[in-house]
């Protein structure tokens, strides 16, 4: 078998966004083994919403505060539940109790009063039930909104057709090179799909950095959270990258 770093093959062969590596073995019967890293993206639209929203409340002082928070949160989780939202996908993920302070000219700060925060996250499988979520629940107290994402019940299985896209654009890259090359695909010798850290909910922007939080304060009347009837779940990126090392014969 001529070597195929002779002849004009010793320059670096490279296509856009994947590196291959082409080694070419002696001729003694082994096949040349053809190194291919290809990705891929898919867009598909998304089939679940995470609603993080929360109660803030005040009061003269601390068990005030928290009565007041407690009373409206409970009111909250009633309006979800009547809503359709399962127990099971509520979650509590932020509580805070803060003094509220006053600075007088020439006089020490002093304590006013309590603030009382509570914020959980709702997941919600059903995307044309969000903004009614939203509307019941600002009317029973919640007044902030902390952020609305979108995502998959299932982010593994949403990225199979990604997967298949870059297995596809990997073998159709190393048919190139083994026909540039005189010699034809004959197998596969190793697949290895590169380790990749997912922000939560698979909320990226399209340069692969995550968005921060989005916070509304939210008046409790009706005209205010009929502002957030048009949501759009829009789609999703899903992307998935893998070497292979093709056999040439």
């Amino acid at each position: 078998m001529a070597h195929l770093f002779s002849h004009g093959f010793g320059r670096v062969l490279a296509a856009a966004g994947a590196l291959v590596a082409l080694a070419a073995l002696s001729a003694c019967g082994q096949p040349t083994l053809l190194a291919v890293h290809a990705s891929a993206t898919t867009r598909t639209a998304p089939d679940l919403a995470i609603v993080t929203l929360g109660v803030v409340a005040r009061g003269s002082n601390a068990r005030a505060a928290q009565e007041a928070q407690n009373a409206k949160m409970s009111a909250v989780l009633a309006a979800a539940q009547a809503a359709g939202v399962e127990q099971a996908d509520v979650q509590t993920v932020g509580f805070s109790l803060d003094p509220i302070y006053a600075y007088p000219r020439n006089a020490a700060p002093r304590v006013t009063g309590y603030m009382s925060r509570n914020t959980v996250s709702i997941r919600v499988h059903d995307l044309n039930a969000v903004s009614g979520l939203i509307d019941a629940t600002v009317a029973e107290g919640a007044n902030e909104l902390q952020g609305i994402q979108f995502t998959y019940d299932n982010v593994e299985g949403s990225r199979e057709a990604a997967r298949a896209e870059a297995m596809r654009a990997a073998r159709t890259r190393a048919e190139t090179y083994a026909e540039a090359a005189g010699l034809r695909v004959s197998g596969v010798r190793s697949i290895v799909e590169p380790g990749s850290m997912i922000p939560p909910w698979d909320e990226r922007r399209r340069d692969g950095s995550v968005p921060p939080p989005m916070m509304v304060s939210l008046e409790q009347s009706a005209g205010a959270a009929a502002d957030l009837g048009s949501i759009r779940p829009g789609e999703l990126d899903n992307d998935a990258s893998v070497t292979v090392v093709f056999e040439l014969r």
